[in-house]
């Protein structure tokens, strides 16, 4: 049976590095390579299981932008990667200073237009 697509905005894949901190159960940190990006949402790459419905704090280092993005973010699914590199996850934003998310808004859909023109 096909999985319904739920999402209401498009994701964009991207490659981004991230410090996390998880505040529940799992009290887990660390890096997480983050996979794609949307306006309410991102998909990354962990090290460790986290738990559904944990919140994690994420700070962000845009490259060629001196200033990092920090949001919170709810874990909505997991499971283990395809290519066995680590635990793959979805997240839901639920805080973002409005400014910080068109930053990385712009950084992920500058990143996606070159793709696009390179593949013109």
């Amino acid at each position: 049976m096909p999985i319904k697509e739920r999402r209401k905005f498009f994701r964009i894949a991207t490659e981004l590095e991230a410090e996390y901190w998880a505040k529940g159960p799992s009290m887990v940190s660390g890096q997480a390579k983050v996979r794609d990006f949307c306006r309410e949402g991102l998909g990354v790459l962990l090290p460790r299981q986290l738990e559904q419905g944990e919140h994690v704090d994420f700070t962000f280092r845009v490259p060629g932008d001196n200033v990092p993005i920090f949001a919170t973010a709810q874990v909505t699914w997991t499971r283990d990667a395809r290519d066995r590199a680590g635990i793959g996850a979805g997240l839901r934003l639920l805080s973002m200073k409005p400014l910080d998310l068109a930053r990385m808004l712009d950084f992920v859909y500058s990143k996606w237009l070159g793709g696009v023109k390179e593949s013109l």
